[in-house]
């Protein structure tokens, strides 16, 4: 079998989280605007504001893209290990974390939406 590619591994962990997460009350919305505000606050205020929520969905978007991260050997997978190991990082790791997590949410996003629309 052969090797599968960063991106068909990003696809793969989207599509699990979307179809774990189907049904969960407001998780198609949140991932559809985490890539705004995420350009727009930065990664770190980012999920510092959806860990905040105090929501299912959003808590669980959390969960999906650490534990995205930590898959990649990125950061851990805890969040608050995680918020203390980006204080540590020079702009060109924040930039990367910042990419990967762009790159994984294009994938989740599609997914959610067409999880949502077969439900």
């Amino acid at each position: 079998m052969a090797a599968t590619t960063l991106d068909q591994q990003r696809a793969a962990h989207a599509w699990q989280c979307a179809t774990q997460r189907a049904g969960f009350e407001g998780y198609k919305e949140l991932a559809e605007g985490a890539p705004a505000l995420l350009m727009g606050s930065g990664l770190m205020a980012a999920l510092a504001y959806w860990q905040s929520r105090d929501k299912e969905h959003a808590s669980a978007l959390v969960k999906d893209l650490l534990s995205w991260l930590a898959k990649r050997q990125m950061l851990p997978a805890d969040f608050e290990q995680a918020m203390s190991a980006m204080t540590g990082t020079d702009a060109t790791q924040y930039m990367a974390l910042t990419d990967e997590v762009l790159a994984l949410l294009r994938w989740l996003r599609q997914f959610v939406k067409a999880v949502e629309a077969a439900r």
